[in-house]
């Protein structure tokens, strides 16, 4: 029986491709039929004179059965050339033609369109109905009209409640199909996000460690660096190469401890602590200027303005040693101002120092950046603003912190927007 829902398409392919072997087996089961049926003599009488035509039926039966072969080529024409050929068959008194009439039902139900097997399903009914009652009506005998009644049931009815069976089946196998293959892309989908963002948070997670990394070694090491470089320019000085070891030993055993924080965090997750206060900035410039750097340092804030939030502390502390940092490595015999004061409700830090041109024209402030890029994570992560600039041989930079801290990144972007084109010194925080 029919395989296949028909579906109209462009450019139909050979005939001989549509040819199924379900469909082939019927068609060669009703010509074996009906020839035993006409070889034992059980055929019926010609109608309104076709009997003139009685021995055409073999012909006739080819062109059906043909068409039921080929039925998936255009299922419409096909059940057409079968109800045509069923009628001839049943006027020359051919049984065939039921096959036929029976095969056309169930072609237009099972391989339609959806309107066209719903019309045939419904017509095939109320024809079987219309037919009985139109033979009681005729000859007046409830068996006449009951016995094609259920000719007209075997023939019509049936094929159609078939092939409706048939076709939903297949219609909800292809339903539950689709619905498989949906949730299968929206389980493949969610689990590409889960991917992303678990990269995500791991590429976080990196940048985080770099970033505290990078703050603990380059301090540490830029003071031994610092106190080491000025023991070797004084050797003779004695005092001044002890007090340069005691830093060098207390900058190592800090340095050490620090990266034991470090491994303690990575291997049991617990938070670092906030490094750093106000309160220990003094002792870090100290540890600069001890060596010789010309620093000045110029706090604004007065006791009335507490800053409550460890994590704004330690981030002005951070910004504070990377600029120390940036001012040992790149321009050590300049000088250095760094001021703290508060601007509204945000504290306002600014450093500069000059910047000299070399030889060859390159200036002194030069780097890989990793610094600069730290100090402006940290300012947004914190709701803050960060901006640096060199103009007249002169490098500047500006942080700015909201003092209870956690401000959204709204607000520090809509900061950076109002402070474009405005001078360093002159820039506000975010409200």
């Amino acid at each position: 029986m029919p395989a296949d829902t028909y579906t109209p398409a462009k450019g139909r392919p050979r005939l001989f491709h549509l040819m199924r072997y379900e469909d082939l087996g019927p068609a060669l089961v009703y010509v074996g039929i009906t020839w035993l049926l006409h070889a034992l003599s059980m055929s019926n009488d010609a109608l309104w004179g076709f009997s003139i035509f009685g021995g055409w039926w073999p012909v006739v039966l080819g062109v059906g059965c043909l068409a039921i072969i080929l039925r998936r080529w255009h299922a419409p024409t096909c059940a057409a050339v079968m109800a045509f050929t069923g009628i001839v068959l049943l006027l020359i008194g051919s049984t065939g033609g039921f096959f036929l009439i029976f095969e056309c039902i169930f072609t237009l139900v099972l391989l339609g369109g959806q309107r066209t097997s719903k019309l045939t399903e419904h017509g095939a009914l109320v024809l079987t109905l219309l037919l009985a009652v139109g033979m009681y009506f005729v000859t007046g005998s409830a068996g006449i009209s009951v016995t094609l009644g259920l000719a007209a049931t075997l023939t019509l009815v049936m094929p159609a409640q078939w092939a409706a069976n048939v076709r939903h089946a297949r219609e909800l196998a292809s339903s539950e199909a689709k619905t498989a293959a949906a949730v299968t892309e929206a389980a493949a989908a969610r689990a590409a996000a889960q991917d992303a963002e678990h990269e995500r948070l791991m590429t976080l997670e990196r940048s985080v460690m770099a970033r505290e990394v990078h703050d603990v070694l380059s301090a540490r090491l830029s003071a031994i660096a610092l106190q080491s470089g000025a023991a070797l320019n004084a050797p003779q000085n004695t005092a001044l190469n002890d007090r340069a070891m005691e830093q060098i030993r207390a900058q190592s055993v800090q340095g050490i401890e620090e990266l034991r924080t470090m491994i303690r965090l990575l291997h049991d997750g617990v938070p670092l602590e906030p490094a750093g206060t106000l309160a220990d900035v003094p002792a870090l410039i100290q540890t600069y200027s001890g060596t010789g750097l010309n620093i000045t340092y110029n706090n604004h804030l007065a006791p009335r303005d507490v800053i409550a939030h460890a994590l704004v502390q330690a981030t002005l502390y951070l910004s504070i040693n990377e600029v120390l940092i940036n001012f040992s490595k790149h321009a050590p015999d300049g000088e250095l101002t760094m001021e703290l004061a508060r601007l509204d409700d945000s504290v306002h830090f600014t450093a500069s120092n000059t910047v000299k041109d070399t030889h060859d024209g390159s200036r002194t402030m030069q780097g890989t950046g990793t610094g600069l890029r730290s100090m402006r994570a940290r300012a947004t992560e914190m709701g803050g603003f960060f901006d640096s600039a060199t103009e007249n041989n002169r490098f500047t930079l500006c942080v700015q912190l909201p003092i209870q801290g956690g401000l959204s990144t709204d607000a520090s972007d809509s900061a950076a927007e109002n402070n474009k084109g405005l001078p360093l010194a002159r820039r506000k925080a975010p409200q």
